[in-house]
């Protein structure tokens, strides 16, 4: 797959380096409650529903994207299957490990739903460049479907009969600025349109923000995660290699038989290589999860895909 990306094993570490750097100084703001955890939230919300929503717009309206709608579908479909793929491993998985029944949907979460938001979107575009955040917009519409839906319900759903009502799915968390401008850019993307300067640079700018601001996030969380819960749970360690090894694996010796395009099958395989989505630590605190399990589960992921990431890219997308 050298004719999608030109970087050698040393610069892709270079460019995850500088990731990981990035998600150091948000630790060190966190640690020192320069970010608080109120602080973190309203940054989050920034990244994720205005950063998101222009590096999204900035890049097809500065970018030729090269796809057509047909494409688009196919790409969400595979994105279904990877889900479907994840979902198939996890769940055998889970209820091998044993361990408390009300924890086992949460541990399917983790292990199913991927960080292919704040971290995967500046890693596909350190590894495949610019033109792929689309597809990583594409990615997001059936993951946002599926985490506020599927992943409230395996939250949720083996608490006390009195916390069931929370589990009803409310559409209402779909129509938020990431997902809408995912859905728009197809149209918008495949027609060609170019809006002036005047509307694209504001875009592009707020678009930057992405990159340093969801790292900054993610450090800023982990710093808020005590060392000593990650060894309370043993079963978030085959979880982890579960997230982080086994269902990118999998995925990508099944995708790799029907996707002939290797940009598309690479960005797939990357995101479902990312660690445990943060979401997981929001929907717990939501819907009366465990908290602390979910975070242990986050911390430890982001850290070891430090070394899994780049063999994951070298070894199977090289």
């Amino acid at each position: 797959m050298e004719h999608i990306f030109s970087m050698d094993f040393n610069v892709l570490l270079n460019q995850i380096g500088v990731l990981f750097i990035l998600m150091g100084v948000g630790f060190i703001l966190g640690k020192a409650k320069i970010l608080t955890k109120e602080g973190n939230k309203t940054l989050s919300k920034i990244v994720l529903f205005i950063a998101f929503p222009g590096v999204i717009l900035g890049s097809i309206f500065t970018n030729e994207i090269g796809i057509t709608v047909t494409d688009a579908v196919y790409f969400i479909l595979m994105a279904l299957l990877t889900f479907v793929i994840a979902f198939a491993v996890a769940i055998p998985v889970v209820r091998l490990l044993g361990g408390e029944k009300a924890n086992r949907g949460l541990f399917v979460l983790m292990s199913v739903f991927s960080n292919c938001a704040f971290m995967g979107l500046p890693v596909v575009i350190a590894v495949f460049g610019i033109n792929a955040i689309y597809y990583v917009a594409l990615f997001s519409i059936p993951f946002t479907t599926l985490v506020f839906s599927v992943g409230i319900l395996l939250v949720a759903g083996n608490r006390k009969e009195g916390n069931l009502a929370s589990t009803k799915f409310n559409p209402i968390v779909l129509l938020n600025p990431t997902l809408i401008a995912a859905v728009i850019s197809v149209p918008l993307a495949v027609m060609g349109v170019r809006p002036p300067y005047f509307i694209t640079e504001p875009l592009v700018l707020i678009g930057s923000l992405a990159t340093p601001g969801g790292m900054f996030v993610i450090g800023a969380s982990l710093a808020y995660v005590p060392v000593k819960t990650l060894f309370t749970e043993w079963r978030v360690i085959p979880v982890t290699l579960l997230r982080l090894t086994v269902i990118p694996i999998i995925t990508w010796l099944v995708l790799r038989q029907i996707v002939t395009n290797e940009l598309m099958l690479g960005v797939l395989v990357v995101l479902t290589s990312m660690p445990m989505a943060a979401t997981a630590t929001t929907l717990a605190i939501q819907y009366d999860g465990n908290e602390q399990l979910a975070s242990s589960g986050v911390f430890l992921t982001t850290l070891l895909c430090a070394i899994t990431l780049p063999l994951i890219v070298f070894f199977l997308l090289n």
